[in-house]
């Protein structure tokens, strides 16, 4: 539980710690306390003490290494301190006998609360990006909430259109129905990124995004298909980008079309 809410103080959205990292400290400051108590109950000298001290330090230095990196070692330490002493307190101040119990119960619910907490935060800061969008094809359209991502710059190879990500549970029947009858609307993007490369699979649409203001920019955008993961807990199914604003320029023209595969 302490490597764990430690984790949550020193996480950041570039390098988030992997939950067996977290696991494997947690087993070795485990035995490393178990030989502590071991010791404690052999020897009760001023020795023992000093030597009890030592492996404590030891074994904060070991955690901290194994689960948060050589560079967080000394924060990691002070802070994986500081929860552990915390946790003891609040423990102690409980008039129930059965600690043991409770400490079970929180491990069991700590990765539930966590998401809990962390959609929250998420919650809150994406609410002010969240935009309401509305995909056309043909007669048919879909209602979608969609956030603004300002780091998003794709666009169709040869073509000013941009792209936009959509969940692919919103988009499975309509990319089967282009298949079968209007294949000269499907893309086909390379992308290359942190997690591996190969092809993002969308088709053409018509997109209305309506602004805080109540301006309507609409236009036809590439939407493609991503992993439904990605929008699990949030409260959009959409990933704009700042060029939608000015879909305009591709409007009712077929740009880029002969670039489609």
């Amino acid at each position: 539980m302490c490597l764990g809410l430690t984790s949550v103080i020193l996480q950041r959205k570039s390098n988030k710690f992997k939950k067996s990292r977290l696991v494997l400290a947690a087993i070795c400051c485990g035995g490393i306390d178990t030989a502590s108590l071991l010791m404690f109950i052999v020897s009760r000298t001023g020795e023992g003490f000093i030597c009890r001290v030592l492996i404590a330090v030891a074994g904060l230095l070991l955690g901290a290494r194994i689960a948060y990196g050589k560079q967080r070692v000394i924060s990691g330490s002070v802070l994986l301190l500081g929860m552990t002493a915390l946790l003891a307190g609040f423990l102690q101040l409980l008039p129930v006998k059965n600690i043991g119990l409770i400490c079970l119960v929180g491990t069991l619910l700590l990765p539930f609360l966590l998401s809990r907490i962390l959609q929250l935060f998420r919650t809150k800061q994406t609410q002010q990006f969240l935009y309401e969008a509305k995909l056309c094809q043909g007669a048919e359209e879909k209602r979608l909430s969609a956030f603004m991502d300002t780091g998003n710059r794709l666009r169709l190879p040869g073509s000013a259109m941009p792209v936009v990500l959509v969940d692919r549970t919103c988009l499975t029947e309509w990319i089967k129905m282009a298949e079968r009858t209007m294949p000269q609307k499907l893309v086909f993007l390379p992308y290359k990124g942190v997690g591996g490369k190969g092809f993002l699979h969308g088709v053409r649409l018509h997109c209305t995004v309506i602004a805080e203001d109540g301006r309507q920019m609409s236009g036809e955008v590439a939407a493609v298909a991503a992993e439904h993961s990605l929008f699990v807990g949030c409260e959009y199914q959409m990933i704009l980008q700042p060029e939608i604003f000015a879909m305009e320029c591709v409007k009712n023209t077929r740009e880029g079309e002969q670039y489609v595969i």
